[in-house]
């Protein structure tokens, strides 16, 4: 069963999505980005200026930072509120395509790209292609040799040269679907939380007789297994089973280490005992700033990295992502089970005292998720707010769209 850590910001009012046809709750939890549909979320930026994320995604993806893609199609499944990618702050795109609304709180330029709907609280600069729904932007809005098949709503100057003028209406005030530095936060407390836990009782983890690495599980709801980088290191080139004794098991993964760390190469993946691909979470934890995924591995797990760096150079992601910066062209795909994002329960956190709390105790908690005594909307806020400072300013880069800052 999941759980949910409602906050303030979420009751607070909704969020406006293009296309939708009216509002939506923001989301402020990763238990709730998850539920809304999306398959990846990234605090800070995808891609870099100078080397652009390429490949695709099957799922919708988030980033709080900027995004550059090229020769990427993204979101062959949006969200149920229709976001196909959303950005807090920029986005640039070159050759591709996105399924479901863009949704943009800063700046969208976009070359040869398709696009369905677009929603941005920046301005705008479209070249060469075609949208085929409508466009909402509370800035200016350029249209060069460019098509638009729905309605067109700009709060600043507008232009369209080599392209059909339509009628231009006033733009709806932008409001993001995501409350980027809230869902940053609590996505840290979440892994925290289960890197505090105890290994569960009966589960086995270990190398089988045909040199398979097993983790079996024994309990229905999360299954904790607390393995070492060096033990992850070492499933290079081996199969990685997972296995259930009993109906309704998740397995967490949680891996003790630090900096840098690379998960292995030529892996294949299995699932029996009604274990599938959509339960299982390797959890990198908080400590590990880069994690490097090898070129020639499917990934058939979700991976929960809040503050490092994902670098990829190939190969998949098959089921969800949750880090800090994500480089390289990874495909990334849904589950193969078909569940659209990890299905497994997280732990419902927030406030600082239990993450600090969480951190400096070297004994288990408890073999299950449970909700952490003295939750507060306003204990996240204090830890978002005198968090990192590297958070800060990305949050303060944003400004005020960000209602909970890191």
């Amino acid at each position: 069963m999941r759980t949910k850590l409602i906050t303030l910001t979420a009751l607070a009012g909704g969020a406006w999505c293009a296309g939708t046809g009216g509002a939506n709750a923001q989301v402020t939890t990763l238990q709730g980005l998850l539920d809304a549909g999306y398959n990846t979320y990234v605090s800070g930026d995808i891609g870099t200026a100078s080397s652009a994320y390429t490949s695709d995604s099957q799922g919708a993806i988030a980033a709080g930072g900027n995004v550059y893609l090229s020769n990427f199609g993204a979101s062959t499944n949006e969200t149920a509120s229709g976001v196909g990618v959303a950005v807090g702050g920029n986005l640039t795109m070159t050759n591709g395509s996105i399924n479901g609304t863009a949704d943009v709180g800063g700046n969208l330029a976009a070359t040869s790209t398709g696009l369905s709907n677009v929603n941005v609280g920046g301005s705008m600069r479209y070249l060469n292609g075609q949208i085929n729904g409508s466009v909402n932007v509370d800035g200016s809005a350029s249209f060069t040799g460019a098509g638009v098949n729905g309605t067109v709503a700009v709060g600043g100057a507008s232009s369209f040269v080599n392209a059909a003028q339509p009628k231009v209406t006033a733009a709806t005030a932008y409001a993001a679907p995501i409350n980027y530095g809230a869902v940053t936060a609590n996505a840290a407390a979440v892994s925290t939380a289960l890197s505090g836990m105890a290994s569960t009782a009966g589960d086995t983890f270990g190398k089988n007789a045909q040199g398979a690495y097993v983790f079996t599980s024994t309990v229905a709801g999360d299954n904790i297994f607390n393995v070492t980088a060096a033990q992850v290191a070492a499933m290079s080139g081996s199969q990685v089973l997972f296995t259930s004794t009993v109906a309704g098991a998740s397995d967490i993964i949680n891996v003790v280490g630090s900096g840098t760390e690379a998960l292995p190469g030529n892996l294949s993946f299995g699932y029996t005992g009604g274990m599938t691909d959509s339960n299982v979470l390797l959890n990198m934890g908080t400590a590990a700033t880069t994690v490097q995924l090898s070129s020639n591995v499917s990934y058939d797990l979700s991976i929960l990295a809040p503050d490092a760096t994902v670098v990829t150079t190939g190969g998949n992601v098959t089921g969800s992502l949750i880090a800090a910066n994500l480089t390289g062209n990874a495909q990334l795909n849904l589950s193969n089970s078909g569940g659209v994002t990890f299905s497994g329960a997280l732990p419902a956190v927030s406030g600082s005292s239990q993450v600090s709390s969480l951190a400096a105790s070297a004994g288990p908690l408890s073999p299950a998720p449970l909700p952490l005594p003295g939750s507060s909307p306003l204990g996240l806020f204090v830890l978002a707010w005198f968090g990192r400072g590297r958070l800060r300013r990305r949050a303060a880069s944003i400004g005020g769209r960000i209602m909970t800052g890191r």
